[in-house]
């Protein structure tokens, strides 16, 4: 909870300097934000190392192989990968590079997921047989 108190005062904080700075300088307060949300991604990436071991373990508890949860894990990276560039592409005036963007990313995730609908496809045509 206080990564994200101190991810929301950092935000904050670079806002409203970025509303003072957009201005008078649009590339120092372009850079600002960038740099910004490198230092809120960090942080949250820190966290997430933790939380992927214990969510692996429950899943093996479970007897969920990898094969199984990795393409969706895979496929969300992507997703927060596209997302963060594709805001700074639309923060940077550049809106048609954002949908590419966007574009390649669900391409991406899905040829990720590929391998899984496999499995699916296959457990569903032995439970026919």
């Amino acid at each position: 909870m206080n990564g994200l108190t101190a991810a929301c005062g950092l935000a904050l904080l670079t806002l409203v300097l970025s509303l003072v700075l957009k201005k008078d300088a649009p590339a120092i307060a372009f850079l600002l934000t960038l740099t910004a949300g490198v230092l809120i991604l960090l942080q949250a990436f820190q966290t997430i190392g933790g939380t992927a071991q214990r969510f692996s373990a429950l899943l093996a508890q479970g007897g969920i192989t990898g094969s199984l949860y990795l393409p969706v894990c895979k496929a969300l990276g992507v997703a927060v990968v596209v997302r963060v560039m594709s805001a700074l592409c639309k923060d940077a005036g550049q809106s048609a590079l954002a949908a590419k963007l966007e574009i390649a990313g669900a391409v991406l995730a899905l040829s990720l997921c590929l391998p899984l609908l496999e499995q699916v496809l296959g457990l569903v045509a032995d439970w026919t047989v």
